[in-house]
């Protein structure tokens, strides 16, 4: 009998929209908008989420947000409306493994959202944080949360090609340094 109500309630998580996921996760979202990336900060109540509003492309808008729920310490918004866009880049991090980076600058400090896809990163994902190529902060995301999205949603983001990062004009492909290495060290792989 209880592994049947198991069943139950596991179709019925599956049931549920996606947006009812981005309300109850561990993530800065709105009602409205899909998850992109979310994750929480290592050693850390921080969460860093980047949010795309509506909540299936195409995107009117793309948000970065870090804090915590009860409070928002930082936010970034790209839209056509206000010429702002994001940037994204894939580098290598080992043979078999590539980081795939989403940042915006704002007075000299870079904020860039990291995630290793494939291989064996010792980190999925996290934050860095650059004024002037010099860190500010570099964090990894959690590794126990399970509602954390320490990855980028293939819908907006498939990191196909140098031409198709993106599905979205808010976020364009770049090619940039932006030291990965702070999370990413050799040694880790």
């Amino acid at each position: 009998m209880v592994l049947f109500s198991s069943a139950r309630a596991t179709l019925a998580l599956l049931c549920l929209p996606l947006g009812a996921f981005a309300q109850n996760a561990r993530n800065l979202c709105r009602s409205g908008e899909s998850v992109l990336f979310s994750c929480t900060l290592q050693d850390s109540k921080q969460i860093v989420s980047l949010c795309g509003a509506p909540d299936a492309p195409p995107y009117t808008s793309v948000t970065y947000r870090f804090g915590t729920k009860a409070h928002v310490r930082l936010t970034h918004t790209a839209a056509a409306a206000n010429h702002s866009h994001f940037s994204a880049t894939v580098s290598p991090a080992s043979p078999r493994a590539s980081v795939q980076q989403v940042w915006f600058a704002d007075r000299g400090t870079r904020y860039i959202l990291t995630a290793c896809d494939g291989g064996d990163c010792a980190t999925r994902g996290g934050l860095i944080v650059l004024k002037n190529q010099r860190p500010l902060l570099t964090r990894s995301c959690r590794k126990d949360p399970p509602s954390d999205q320490p990855w980028f949603s293939r819908q907006a983001l498939p990191f196909s090609s140098d031409k198709n990062i993106s599905s979205t004009d808010l976020i364009r492909a770049e090619e940039y340094d932006n030291r990965i290495e702070l999370l990413y060290s050799p040694h880790q792989q």
